[in-house]
């Protein structure tokens, strides 16, 4: 099987998203976009490919509680960022941010 990029590995529509994400044990990140499988980090900090990290973060600020969920990174760009897939995202969170992309 051919190795594929990120962009042929696309399945979800995404969204912009710049908020700031907490990696917890790692401190605030940017984020670019969002998307019911995952996110982009904009960051210079090194993750490993195949890390599993935990993230936090309110899609909107009003948000009574941010979205806790593990993370496994999937694609990096040196220096500019990385790809995160979300790992066991429950159901309530995935509404959130299917309903956050909708409403873009």
């Amino acid at each position: 099987m051919a190795e594929t990029g990120p962009d042929e590995r696309r399945r979800n529509e995404r969204a912009p998203f710049y908020k700031e994400v907490e990696v917890v044990g790692a401190g605030m990140h940017r984020c670019s976009e969002i998307s019911i499988g995952g996110i982009y980090l904009v960051t210079k900090q090194g993750f490993p490919m195949g890390t599993r990290i935990t993230l936090r973060f309110k899609l909107y600020d009003a948000d009574e509680r941010p979205i806790q969920v593990q993370a496994r990174v999937l694609y990096i760009h040196e220096g500019v960022g990385v790809g995160l897939g979300f790992v066991g995202l429950n159901s309530g969170d995935r509404a959130r941010i299917v309903k956050f992309i909708e409403q873009g």
